[in-house]
């Protein structure tokens, strides 16, 4: 005699959680640095002390004029002798018309005066020539020292900002670990004496 057996298998679904935390990466990059010194420079802006002498007044007194002082002189010359002339002249017709004064004698009379008045006016001298000392105009020059500025130069290059980057990135992963179900078997037994074996069945 057999016996039927009916067997009920359960299982639940198993759900597992995987974690990855971030990882922060932060590299910080060395600068650069240049530094850059001039020194001061030194400049020097001079000009030799000069002098001029002006002898023009020593060679008009010594008879050594030049072109244009012989022709200014001559001018004077002649105006002065063309004045002259004229007021020799005036004087001349004014002397030989004064009716106080004979005709015969008038004209002997006016030679004799223009000889004694030459005769009278020669006048003789000694000096040294030239008596002017010559002009002397200097100029004295000068001397200038520049210095520049001392300067500094610093100078960074490169970069200089944080690298920042995350490996890895924060992640959670949700998966089925044990697939659920449900199973109901029936199985034939042998049923074998014992204490939960009743003959009479």
């Amino acid at each position: 005699m057999s016996l039927l057996k009916l067997n009920i298998d359960q299982q639940l679904a198993q759900i597992g959680v995987r974690t990855t935390s971030a990882r922060l990466n932060i590299s910080l990059p060395r600068k650069n640095i240049s530094i850059k010194s001039e020194r001061p420079k030194m400049s020097i802006d001079k000009k030799a002390p000069t002098f001029k002498v002006n002898r023009q007044k020593i060679n008009n007194e010594s008879g050594l004029k030049s072109t244009g002082e012989l022709a200014k002189t001559f001018r004077n010359k002649g105006r002065q002798a063309a004045l002259q002339a004229a007021a020799t002249a005036k004087n001349d017709g004014n002397f030989l018309a004064n009716p106080k004064l004979p005709a015969d004698k008038a004209i002997p009379q006016l030679a004799k005066n223009k000889t004694m008045a030459r005769l009278g006016t020669k006048e003789y001298n000694i000096g040294l020539m030239p008596q002017s000392s010559p002009e002397v105009t200097w100029d004295k020059g000068h001397m200038r020292i520049n210095w520049s500025k001392h300067s500094v130069v610093i100078d960074f290059s490169g970069d200089y900002m944080p690298d920042m980057s995350v490996d890895p990135k924060h992640s959670v992963e949700v998966f089925l670990r044990e697939q659920p179900y449900f199973r109901v078997m029936v199985e034939e037994m042998i049923p074998n004496a014992g204490r939960y074996i009743d003959h009479a069945i």
